[in-house]
């Protein structure tokens, strides 16, 4: 299914109807690719285990990658993680409050997983061992995406979804239509020409101390220190997957 959004001539109210549709896919279990702040993403319901498994075999990848989710808000983070650290440096802002001030944006923060993450994201079934099976991921990523098709479809399903960043050389519509319809993409949302933006500057925060992993869109400096500033992520594709 080709969704094309028009939002210069028609805006997004009017183009709600074709957004159902999606809305529709996705609770049926397709997997499609949606725009976002950033990145084009890939997106699945993260309680369906059938689309979890077709996202991976779509991007052809393990199951052992790093997981990322799109959030309505911060009540999606403070189910599915155990919440934003203290600061750990007397006197500097509190990572939480520093959060607010980047959220809705691009920014993909890593923290420690909640119990409440469906297990099927929580399972590494990359490796035959029962006790790593269930111990392998302790964190996940969060989003709160600032694109308004994004944010209106996860209002409309009343759920975060799980994504994975389509590569970067596959950032025009058509092509990521042409190229991953035969490997089971169900739908794609084109809502037409768009700068191309830079991938999200990916904080880890599962450790205490935020930690840049990856300088992208945003202003990572807001939370780099020291030798963070220049490190990165991107020529580590099991650190980057998944963090539109």
């Amino acid at each position: 299914m080709y969704v094309d959004i028009d939002l210069v001539n028609v805006g997004l109210e009017g183009e709600m109807w074709k957004l159902d549709q999606v809305a529709e896919a996705i609770r049926r279990g397709e997997v499609g690719a949606i725009p976002t702040d950033t990145k084009y993403a890939f997106v699945a319901d993260l309680t369906n285990a059938d689309a979890v498994q077709k996202l991976y075999d779509i991007k052809d990848a393990g199951l052992n990658k790093p997981l990322s989710i799109l959030c309505r808000g911060f009540a999606d983070i403070d189910a599915y993680t155990t919440g934003f650290p203290n600061n750990p440096k007397p006197g500097a802002t509190l990572p939480f409050k520093l959060a607010k001030q980047c959220l809705p944006g691009p920014y993909t923060f890593i923290l420690p997983a909640s119990k409440e993450l469906p297990k099927v994201c929580l399972v590494d079934k990359s490796t035959k061992d029962k006790a790593r099976q269930c111990k392998s991921r302790k964190t996940v990523g969060v989003r709160i995406p600032a694109c308004e098709v994004t944010r209106a479809l996860l209002d409309l399903l009343d759920a975060p979804l799980m994504c994975s960043t389509v590569p970067e050389c596959d950032d025009e519509p058509a092509v990521i239509h042409d190229t991953y319809l035969p490997r089971g993409l169900g739908f794609i949302v084109d809502i037409g020409e768009r700068q191309m933006a830079a991938a999200s500057t990916v904080v880890d925060l599962s450790a205490g101390e935020p930690r840049v992993l990856r300088r992208g869109a945003g202003d990572p400096d807001l939370w780099a220190s020291g030798d963070d500033a220049s490190e990165s992520v991107e020529n580590d594709p099991d650190a980057a997957w998944g963090f539109a």
